[in-house]
């Protein structure tokens, strides 16, 4: 391995602008923090091929993931470099915007009821400028995704941009997340991106209303399946080129995994199984509905449903989660009940 050189392309083509400003050549959760600059204080030369992504970039050229140690890719990397390390790049072909945080639900294990969103994230002096900030990440871009860390139907931030982009740069593609609620026709055709969508990603994290409703408070469960329809037809006419869904594993919603991945399939969609992600102020509830966890009462029911036939023969449309949950293993019966136990002396 001393002579071979693990190529990631991520630090080459993508670039997320987070909140605040912040730049990272990856998921910020997996990188752990480590910005290559901030857009509202640094130009784009002094960000993109900064000292700071030249030293990621050094590191990753000798196979020191130090930086990203939530990587959920380093198992599946396979190309090699070729040569001397390349620590300048040309600018990247995927940005992913999640400057606004501002989100119109509040997915229970999102955001929790204590948790404030403030949504003055980018500076007062900025604002009109935005665009302008934005143009040098946007010439050579052929993709933006937008919201990661919000709802881009909601933030007035996030559609402006998107309208401003799709006038300005009429040659990029736009990779959408969305809990569906607005992504209607209508608000499609105001932001002129109908036949501009590379890929739109709905959060549905229940196929069932009274389940949905547990899951997503402030939501409209019927309007997000009208819409979904909608967008299957667009998938159907090649105007949309991937439809996915999201789906994150709870002990509220997991037995609907089964139902989830058939929906999908009637659709013309992909299913990402996510787990969760404990943040924010929600330990006590991440605890009690992280069924992934071997301490949790229902981890068996899960194990049992991820080795059984309905679910495995539904792999052909699982893109993320699906390796994880067949390697799961049953627990003792005692350790079960044990559990078990415990969960009801806490009530």
């Amino acid at each position: 391995m001393a002579d071979k050189h693990i190529y990631c392309p991520n630090p080459y083509i993508l670039a997320e602008l987070m909140p605040y400003g912040h730049v990272y050549p990856c998921s910020c959760g997996w990188i752990k923090g480590y910005s290559f600059g901030n857009i509202f204080e640094q130009s784009f030369d002094e960000i993109w091929n900064g000292e700071k992504a030249q030293e990621f970039r050094q590191k990753l050229y000798d196979n020191d993931f130090s930086l990203c140690p939530g990587c959920q890719n380093l198992e599946i990397l396979e190309e090699i470099h070729d040569g001397q390390p390349k620590l300048i790049s040309e600018p990247p072909e995927r940005v992913l915007l999640g400057l606004d945080e501002f989100c119109d639900v509040k997915c229970v294990f999102c955001r929790g009821e204590n948790y404030k969103i403030n949504t003055n994230l980018i500076p007062k002096d900025k604002e009109d400028k935005l665009l302008d900030i934005l143009t040098p990440w946007l010439e050579h871009a052929k993709y933006v995704k937008t919201n990661a860390v919000g709802e881009v139907f909601a933030s007035k931030i996030s559609r402006d941009l998107i309208r401003q982009i799709a006038d300005k740069f009429p040659h990029i593609k736009f990779e959408i997340i969305t809990n569906g609620i607005h992504c209607t026709k209508e608000n499609l055709e105001k932001l002129k991106i109908s036949d501009k969508i590379s890929m739109m990603t709905v959060s549905l994290h229940a196929i069932k209303e009274k389940t949905y409703n547990k899951l997503v408070k402030g939501g409209n469960y019927r309007q997000v399946l009208k819409n979904l329809e909608y967008l299957s037809e667009l998938k159907k006419q090649d105007k949309i080129e991937r439809l996915e869904l999201h789906f994150t594993v709870t002990s509220i919603n997991y037995k609907e995994i089964p139902e989830m991945i058939e929906y999908t399939r009637k659709i013309g969609a992909k299913i990402r199984l996510l787990g969760l992600d404990c943040s924010r102020d929600l330990e006590t509830l991440y605890n009690a509905i992280n069924i992934q966890d071997k301490n949790h009462p229902q981890y068996n029911n899960l194990v049992k449903m991820a080795h059984s036939k309905e679910f495995l023969t539904g792999k052909d449309v699982v893109i993320q989660g699906h390796e994880y949950f067949s390697g799961l293993e049953p627990i003792p019966f005692a350790e079960s009940l044990k559990n078990k136990i415990k969960n009801l002396m806490k009530r």
